[in-house]
């Protein structure tokens, strides 16, 4: 933060450099990309001169109360941000210069002693040197752009307001707007601002209601241009106690990211409609600019997660044993799974992760996303501590979630089908899988190795901390199994990894929360690709939705075996793999989302949509939109490695296409 005079400032404006800077102590102006809209807060301080602090009548809380507290954090993601530190106390920047400062304020007198000529005149000096700067910005975007928008945030209280109860969430005051001409940016800020959803309360945007937007700001914009005009909002204080000044950190952070959906949709509407300028999305009107917050964050972040690799803790080492003991048994001695042991301290590890300064994260969206992963490696961190208890499960549960009644439906509806079963082809060697595998990997051009495992319930996986792909020595592949398992395990696991490895922020390798969803309905999908996948693989996945819901309505090892068997006629060593997969660590649910994934992959490929962007490294559809937007403002990289199938590639089975259509 740069501590610039006024002249200083607007010399930088000018010259259309990019700053952040506390104008003479009294205000921030932070300018990261040059945009024809203003976002800016200016009740937002609380700051009194030294000199003041004697003289007012007022304590701290009782000035708070008046003051609009954290409307310029509301705004900290936008391009160009004017944030008063000063309290309008001081001189009010809503207020005429004139009449800037208060005798009595609320009916409370502000002053012990009316305030000196010399300390009247200071104060409007400030008030005077923050509209001369406004001035400078509002020309040069006017001159940039032909037109400009200020969105002038403010707060107020709604608890002392005993006439009605139904006060608006937000109210935009039009007093003082030419409706005539910006009637249809108005109207879409308010839908806009109608998006925003909170719990347990109703969001109600209003106009006019208990603000009529009569404050100078808009006063003095209008009174300057013809092109720029001034959209005056109040934000009810759902966000506090205000009589406290008790916070409310999850009401805040949506009131945050909320502003920012509306700013910038209405904005890009504005731009497009009213400048001289056209762009493409929300993303062209955010910075570029290189937060040092975020990189140390992901740093640190990838620092303390990237040899951690989930399935290798949760994979019983003492399967075979296992195995043997319970069919020599005759199915009476469940299975006694044993894991290795944490490489981590979890309660350490839990602790560095909090302790990640993510909230200093410029962006709202951003800092979201930070939180989502850390929240979500937490709850996988306390997954792994309870293996081989209940708590496994219940975490699991929070990690994954559990089928519902559709996927229940869809599953049931696939194994009913009827199709072209999969052909009986030669079985390969070890040493013919291996090999294969190995030019595959020379073929994609990742890079990586392939290695064999016993210990292991998949027939094959990529362990992306060691680029590396581990097939179960166990298993049996043909010809078709191995094309398929090319373009799952290496065209969307390996492939991902190596993107997520090139990539600025290692977050992405990371994996973005729920991308465990997302990232086997691409592998799958990949593999429907391919015109070879049959109706047995689909059928395959829906046993695993039967299996997980089977053992999360409580039947244990035995009781899930036997129903695999006598149900849906598996033979013993299948029955046993797949209860395996299911009952691992204590109870894993994940194994439902391949078929949920691959069905909602699915129908984002019958749309249309870009496929390829998901492939730049462990992502989810529910996070698509902000990768992109952070493709576009440059803090990602489109993958370097892509994959041809989703292009190239088509579903050539009638009765698979017609029977995942009808699970939609």
């Amino acid at each position: 933060m740069l501590s610039l005079t006024c002249d200083e400032a607007i010399g930088k404006i000018e010259r259309e450099e990019l700053f952040h800077g506390l104008i003479d102590g009294s205000f921030r102006l932070v300018i990261e990309k040059y945009v024809p809209f203003i976002c800016a807060a200016i009740h937002n301080g609380s700051k009194l001169r030294a000199d003041l602090l004697p003289q007012i009548d007022l304590n701290q809380q009782e000035r708070w109360y008046e003051e609009d507290p954290l409307t310029g954090e509301f705004i900290e993601s936008l391009p160009i941000r004017i944030i008063a530190q000063d309290s309008r106390y001081e001189y009010d920047l809503n207020r005429d210069q004139n009449n800037c400062i208060y005798d009595v304020a609320w009916g409370k007198k502000v002053w012990k002693e009316p305030l000196s000529k010399e300390a009247i005149e200071l104060g409007k000096s400030k008030h005077k040197a923050f509209y001369t700067v406004l001035d400078v910005l509002v020309k040069k975007l006017e001159q940039k752009y032909n037109t400009c928008v200020v969105y002038d945030i403010h707060s107020y209280n709604h608890q002392r307001k005993t006439e009605r109860r139904d006060y608006p969430i937000f109210n935009i005051g039009t007093e003082q707007i030419r409706t005539d001409r910006f009637r249809p940016y108005i109207s879409r800020f308010i839908k806009e601002l109608d998006k925003i959803t909170f719990e347990n309360v109703e969001t109600t945007v209003a106009e006019n209601d208990v603000f009529y937007g009569r404050g100078y700001l808009a006063k003095h914009i209008a009174a300057l241009t013809e092109k720029t005009f001034v959209i005056p909002l109040e934000i009810k204080k759902i966000y506090c106690d205000e009589n406290t000044g008790d916070l409310f950190p999850e009401v805040i952070f949506i009131i945050k990211q909320g502003l920012k959906n509306a700013i910038l949709s209405n904005s890009l509407y504005f731009m497009n409609k009213e400048s001289n300028m056209r762009v493409r999305s929300k993303a062209d009107l955010l910075s570029s600019i290189e937060d040092p917050v975020l990189k140390k964050v992901d740093k640190s972040l990838y620092s303390l997660l990237k040899n951690f690799e989930t399935l290798t803790y949760v994979n019983p080492k003492n399967l075979e044993k296992c195995k043997k003991q319970f069919f020599n048994s005759k199915y009476r001695i469940e299975p006694d799974f044993n894991y290795i042991p944490l490489r981590v301290d979890p309660y350490d590890l839990k602790q560095k992760l909090y302790q990640l300064p993510v909230t200093d994260i410029y962006d709202i969206s951003i800092q979201g996303l930070y939180q989502d992963i850390i929240n979500e490696y937490v709850t996988t961190i306390d997954m792994l501590v309870a293996r081989g208890t209940e708590d496994f499960f219940y975490n699991s549960l929070k990690l994954y979630g559990k089928p519902d009644k559709k996927d229940v439906k869809n599953a049931n509806y696939i194994i009913q089908s009827y199709g072209n079963d999969d052909q009986s082809l030669d079985l390969l060697s070890t040493e013919q899988v291996l090999a294969f595998f190995q030019s595959e990997i020379e073929r994609w051009g990742t890079g990586g190795k392939v290695v064999l495992s016993k210990n292991m319930s998949a027939r094959a996986m990529v362990n992306s901390r060691k680029k590396t792909l581990v097939v179960n020595e166990q298993a049996k592949f043909d010809k078709i199994d191995l094309e398929l398992l090319s373009n799952h395990e290496l065209g969307i696991h390996m492939l991902t990894t190596m993107n997520g490895f090139n990539q600025p922020l290692k977050m992405v390798l990371l994996g973005t929360p729920r991308n465990v969803e997302t990232q086997e309905g691409l592998a799958i999908l990949a593999e429907c690709l391919t015109g070879k996948m049959h109706i047995k693989r689909l059928k395959d996945l829906s046993y695993r939705v039967i299996a997980v819901d089977l053992m999360v309505k409580g039947l244990n090892f035995r009781e899930i075996f036997e129903h695999l068997i006598e149900e849906y006629n598996f033979t013993k060593e299948d029955a046993f793999n797949l209860t395996v997969r299911v009952l691992r660590g204590g109870g894993f649910t994940k194994d439902y989302l391949y078929l949920k994934g691959f069905i909602k992959v699915y129908n984002y490929y019958l749309q249309g949509k870009p496929i390829q962007e998901l492939l730049i490294g462990k992502t989810s559809l529910e996070y698509s939109a902000l990768l992109k937007e952070l493709i576009d403002r440059g803090y990602l990289k489109q993958g370097k490695y892509t994959n041809p199938i989703f292009e190239e590639g088509k579903l050539d089975d009638e009765i698979i296409e017609y029977i995942l259509k009808s699970t939609m």
